[in-house]
């Protein structure tokens, strides 16, 4: 399918260049001092939708085939192996390790009871509550 799809491409980048360079040619070949404003000739209009149809069409083809998304999975290896060797070395000899987790900032995991442990996380039940009291003690600290 790479061939067909690089075939596709190939063929509607050619139809749309000539799309473009029509246009081009119809709005320069045309007075700029005339009053009356011409529309672009179908035949430009259908040849540009064409091309670019087709390279959808190209682009869809040479791509590779889609893999389902197992964020947990990734996470889990993630956690599991840390900071890894890329296998990469900077200029000055040293060298390059992966960031681990990016989403450790997040504190998904620990915490307080048996949720998520976010850090920042805001009770909004319990703080209404604490309000309510505060409202009934005369809102006296």
């Amino acid at each position: 399918m790479p061939f067909a799809g690089t075939a596709l491409n190939t063929v509607g980048l050619a139809f749309l260049t000539h799309a473009v360079y029509s246009t081009h040619e119809h709005t320069s070949l045309h007075p700029s001092t005339s009053t009356q404003k011409t529309p672009l000739p179908l035949d430009i209009t259908l040849e540009l939708l064409v091309s670019i149809l087709i390279l959808s069409t190209g682009i869809v083809l040479s791509s590779p085939s889609l893999k389902p998304i197992q964020w947990a999975r990734w996470a889990g290896k993630i956690e599991r192996e840390g900071r890894q060797s890329e296998g990469k070395w900077t200029r000055e000899g040293e060298e390059v390790l992966s960031e681990g987790d990016p989403y450790a900032f997040l504190g998904l995991k620990g915490g307080k009871g048996s949720g998520e442990g976010r850090r920042g996380f805001w009770d909004v039940r319990g703080k209404r509550k604490e309000y309510a009291d505060w409202v009934r003690a005369g809102g006296k600290n």
